[in-house]
């Protein structure tokens, strides 16, 4: 989500004269766009801050602001604590980023806008502005979450649910097809409810995407399993242009450390969400969030965790250590986990994850999968893209021609992160220092 916010902020600043620069010391604003659902993800923010502060020195007419939800919670104290900061702007500020960064500039004045929006309304209005796009684009089609889980400051950062309407929300993506993007992301914190509180849902948008030509590849994030219905996963054994790969967080596979965390299922009903999904679609890949050591999680909570990874074998999970954060529930609960027995849980369960995770890719070997090149890598040896599944694949004798279209790989190399391998029916040549050659592939299928 953060991904399309700063795609966002930038294409609304580009619509009024200003040019990206990639050279931070040689760009007029910097703009900072942050994340606060860890604590680690504020300490790097302040770390950078200070980090960038001789660039101010040397330049004092150098704008840097900060956006997004570190920018919400912090507010003021960013301005008090940074005397370099310049602007401090929520989410909700987005559209207003081009009116905040002139004030700024032109007026010389420190700016503070962390309103949300005041409208109670439970559908809000953000048409997109694509200025240029990319093979596999994200696009928000929600904000907020009403869940309230009792570690998670979302809903402090981000408001309550508002969705946008589906008939935007399409218009949106015939204009990124339109300049070239084959894969559409919709994004959301909770995006199975998108539409509550009206006559639209998330079952409708994504029948109405299907429809769309040119448009290859539909995905969702983030689902919560007890909103993820039965129309949801069934449309993963019949929409055509649904990718098999869902991100389903299940958090921890205690009863008891989920009631804690107020995510109101159990290990057995998510288990039960897992078994509808591969009946609809018996090859889709699974994914998962997971925290290590809420307070009051036992050893043998802790087992269960461990236990939900084993029996699922996800085909990726984003794993961390609980990490207060202010306002919310869990940082009043005692009986916190000591640090030294949360780095040992999280490495028992990367260690788990990896394992399943390298069985799975290296069993890949020989096949061949159709994978949609989004980029030349930045050391110039290899494409990058994605399988219908999510997992990253890099190949080795594609073409610029390649770049925004669908080929198919026959997969040579494995390891638990990435496949690796070479476009079917191409020339498989090398230079000896790792590099591409010219491939005398010009064209790629559509």
């Amino acid at each position: 989500m953060n991904v399309y916010d700063s795609d966002r902020m930038s294409g609304l600043l580009e619509s009024q004269g200003y040019q990206l620069e990639k050279d931070i010391r040689k760009a007029d604003v910097v703009l900072i766009n942050t994340c606060s659902i860890r604590d680690k993800s504020e300490h790097k923010v302040l770390s950078l801050l200070g980090e960038l502060r001789p660039l101010k020195q040397k330049n004092p007419n150098k704008v840097f602001g900060i956006t997004g939800c570190v920018g919400q919670r912090m507010g003021r104290t960013l301005l008090q604590r940074v005397p370099h900061l310049d602007l401090v702007m929520g989410p909700d500020a987005i559209d207003r980023i081009g009116g905040l960064v002139g004030t700024v500039l032109n007026e010389g004045k420190r700016v503070l806008d962390v309103n949300f929006d005041a409208d109670r309304k439970k559908t809000y209005s953000q048409p997109s502005v694509v200025h240029r796009a990319k093979p596999s684009e994200f696009l928000t089609i929600m904000k907020g979450c009403d869940h309230f889980c009792t570690y998670c400051i979302v809903p402090f950062t981000r408001g309550r649910e508002k969705s946008r309407p589906i008939a935007e929300v399409i218009s949106d993506v015939r204009s990124f097809v339109e300049k070239g993007t084959r894969e559409i992301t919709f994004l959301g914190q909770n995006i199975n409810t998108y539409g509550k509180g009206t006559s639209e849902s998330l079952a409708q948008l994504i029948e109405q995407a299907d429809q769309i030509e040119g448009l290859e590849r539909i995905r969702y994030v983030t689902s919560h399993p007890r909103d993820l219905g039965e129309d949801l996963m069934a449309q993963f054994g019949h929409v055509s242009k649904l990718c098999p790969a869902l991100h389903l967080p299940f958090q921890s596979g205690s009863d008891s450390v989920l009631k804690a965390m107020s995510r109101l299922y159990t290990q057995s009903q998510y288990l039960e969400k897992i078994e509808r999904l591969r009946h609809y679609c018996p090859e889709i890949a699974l994914s998962a969030d997971i925290i290590v050591g809420f307070p009051g999680e036992t050893d043998a909570d802790f087992k269960e965790t461990l236990k939900v990874l084993a029996e699922v074998e996800f085909a990726g999970v984003f794993m961390f250590k609980y990490s207060p954060r202010p306002g919310t529930r869990a940082v009043s609960y005692e009986d916190e986990v000591p640090e030294s027995v949360k780095d040992e849980r999280l490495y028992q369960a990367q260690a788990l994850v990896h394992s399943i995770l390298d069985r799975q890719n290296r069993a890949l070997i020989g096949s061949k999968t159709h994978v949609l090149i989004e980029s030349l890598d930045k050391k110039g040896k290899c494409f990058t893209g994605r399988n219908p599944h999510g997992k990253i694949v890099h190949v080795f004798n594609a073409g610029m021609a390649c770049v925004g279209k669908t080929i198919e790989v026959e997969i040579t190399e494995a390891n638990g992160s990435n496949l690796r391998g070479f476009y079917v029916g191409a020339p498989r040549t090398i230079r000896e220092d790792g590099s591409l050659s010219s491939p005398s592939v010009s064209q790629a299928p559509n």
